[in-house]
């Protein structure tokens, strides 16, 4: 989840006797476009060998560092893999890779390279090297192939495919031929593969959605400090401020601090512990706030369990 509001300054309750109700504003992470929920879950890519290997490998490692960034904070936790080709790709294929790389979800990609396409060669205008004193546009057909297989989800295999056109600029001394462009041209295209792998990863990266979650609180310091730590993300630290008030006091404050542990814990995704804090809330006082944290829970206990 992403913070988007903070605390202000200062909390101006209504009644220092009874306690307040405060929004928190975040944005919660949603299925990806392919409807894949890969949040939580560990990766690996896998790229067929083959005349294409080197654009394969190239669009797998860009697509790693997209999935990467979205899921993992930009630490490089995603492993890539060169497998044997394969004319088909079964179910089978994908257990065995799950096995194989002992992640939770595999990506297998494959392209194919259509023959280049060869512009007219033209002279670069302006001061450049004898090496790059022409530029020649080329164009290259791409057929690309993605099997992914979630063995969290559905066991099914995610079958994608597209095609597209490259377009790498060779620059060059002006001497090669046609069959020399094309094989500079087919060595030319690490920003095109680097591309195309940022384009795949858009189809698997997170979407958002801004939720409110409201939480409880009194007008002193005390129960301030953690409802700010909350709003900069420092769960633990809020738990452990709301802890003690758990402990002590009459019922009603001691039912507001359980739950607000409970949206700490909910938060943090530990669904079973949050929802254990939040039969505590109800046995000591009726909350307000509590059948809808009790709802929000239910979705993802209920997932957990299928």
């Amino acid at each position: 989840m992403r913070k988007i509001l903070t605390i202000a300054a200062a909390l101006v309750a209504l009644a220092a006797c009874s306690p307040q109700i405060y929004p928190l504003y975040l944005e919660v992470r949603q299925p990806s476009a392919s409807g894949l929920e890969l949040n939580r879950k560990s990766f690996s890519i896998a790229y067929a060998q083959g005349p294409d290997t080197l654009y394969d490998r190239t669009v797998a490692s860009s697509l790693a560092r997209a999935l990467e960034e979205d899921y993992f904070g930009g630490e490089e936790v995603v492993d890539i893999y060169c497998v044997p080709a394969t004319d088909s790709v079964s179910l089978q294929t994908m257990h065995d890779l799950v096995m194989d790389t002992n992640t939770d979800v595999v990506f297998l990609l494959s392209s194919h390279l259509g023959e280049p396409v060869i512009s007219a060669n033209q002279a670069v205008s302006g001061l450049v090297s004898a090496d790059s004193a022409f530029v020649c546009p080329v164009s290259i057909p791409v057929n690309t192939s993605l099997q992914v297989y979630d063995s969290m989800g559905k066991d099914q295999v995610l079958r994608y495919k597209g095609n597209a056109v490259l377009r790498p600029n060779v620059y060059n001394n002006g001497t090669p031929g046609a069959e020399a462009m094309a094989i500079l041209a087919r060595h030319s295209l690490d920003d095109k593969a680097d591309e195309m792998g940022g384009r795949i990863a858009r189809r698997f990266l997170s979407e958002w959605r801004t939720e409110s979650f409201s939480l409880y609180y009194y007008e002193n310091e005390t129960w301030y400090k953690p409802l700010i730590d909350l709003a900069d993300g420092k769960f633990a630290a809020a738990i452990d401020g709301w802890a003690p008030l758990a402990r002590r006091g009459n019922n009603l404050s001691r039912a507001c601090a359980s739950y607000d542990i409970a949206m700490a814990l909910y938060l943090m995704e530990d669904y079973e512990m949050a929802e254990k804090w939040l039969a505590l809330a109800d046995k000591l006082e009726t909350l307000s706030l509590s059948d809808g944290l009790h709802k929000r829970l239910d979705i993802h206990l209920q997932k957990s369990q299928k």
